[in-house]
């Protein structure tokens, strides 16, 4: 089984999976191996991985607010694992939203309930939210990445067009590791 990590670049066994989830804080061999957990470290790294326009945070304690919208067991395993845990010397905070009200005050949200995906990304059109999902559609409609699986393989598509958009920047490293980048 191989996927692909940021800051390693290529394909790594699920051994080297295993040590990153374990670095991550993932307490098992199944939790770091799931398709959760992959996505859980994905979240981690985007929050470490992406820059937020100046006026995003009131000041240097304001924590990176990653919520969720019909994803409660992806929420939760995220919680209970960047607990204590920051990027870019912001901590982590996790809300749980049931419809995009809210959502805007958050700087990543993850949609896990397909029919919302639309809504959510017109609420948010325009503001510094980095916008992740996992469906069929997800990024046509506006979403700016879009978790893809291919087998045991989880990668995932980036629109810059949207990202940019909203003032936000990407790193590089982080780019390079998408499988698809539109608009960049």
């Amino acid at each position: 089984m191989n996927f692909r990590i940021f800051g390693l670049g290529g394909k790594i066994s699920a051994l080297l999976l295993l040590a990153a989830a374990m670095a991550f804080g993932f307490t098992n061999r199944a939790a770091a191996q799931s398709e959760e957990g992959i996505k859980a470290a994905y979240l981690y790294n985007f929050a470490k991985f992406t820059t937020w326009p100046a006026k995003t945070f009131a000041d240097v304690s304001t924590p990176i607010t990653v919520g969720f919208i019909g994803a409660d067991a992806l929420a939760d395993l995220f919680e209970a694992n960047v607990t204590g845990k920051n990027a870019n010397g912001h901590d982590l905070a996790v809300k749980r939203l049931t419809s995009p009200a809210g959502a805007e005050t958050c700087q990543i949200v993850f949609v896990g309930d397909a029919s919302q995906a639309a809504a959510v990304i017109a609420a948010l059109k325009g503001k510094p939210v980095l916008t992740v999902g996992y469906s069929d559609g997800f990024a046509s409609a506006g979403g700016m990445v879009n978790f893809i699986k291919n087998g045991a393989k989880m990668s995932f598509d980036l629109d810059l067009t949207g990202i940019t958009s909203a003032r936000m920047e990407l790193d590089t490293k982080l780019r390079g590791l998408a499988r698809n980048v539109k608009g960049g």
